[in-house]
């Protein structure tokens, strides 16, 4: 298995992060009709929030968007490519995100995932997080920054 580097992402990455964030969701795409474009505003986040990448020798193999919002260092989006799944890539990119809470006194990280996405949804149990409330289809979690 080859090792991943994370790395800040710059503009020049924009469109290996939309090919890998459209990677990603496309599975679940293909059955929730209600999901929103997330490749969209990809300069925008690397210009106003921060913006991790996890690559290798070859490609791109996942993203985080994350950043402030109110009390809480806020999880905007996670992709990870599908060939590159089962690595640790997802939790050494959450893992960063909660670094940086930590580093700037934010207790909680939190998200907003879709009700019918619930392998995402286990896979976050599992990593410590919380489901604090169901709205629609929208789940919001939390993670108390440890």
């Amino acid at each position: 298995m080859t090792e991943f580097n994370l790395r800040a992402a710059v503009a020049e990455d924009v469109g290996a992060i939309r090919g890998c964030l459209a990677e990603s969701y496309a599975g679940v795409r293909r059955e929730i009709e209600d999901l929103p474009d997330v490749t969209s505003g990809i300069l925008d986040d690397i210009k106003e929030r921060q913006v991790l990448i996890a690559e290798d020798s070859m490609c791109l193999l996942g993203v985080i968007i994350y950043g402030e919002e109110s009390d809480a260092m806020m999880i905007f989006n996670l992709g990870v490519s599908p060939k590159a799944q089962g690595r640790g890539i997802a939790r050494r990119l959450l893992a960063a995100a909660e670094k940086s809470a930590k580093t700037g006194e934010i207790q909680t990280l939190r998200l907003r995932t879709h009700r019918l996405m619930s392998d995402t949804r286990a896979m976050y149990r599992h990593l410590g997080w919380q489901e604090l409330e169901i709205s629609g289809n929208t789940v919001l979690m939390q993670k108390r920054v440890t």
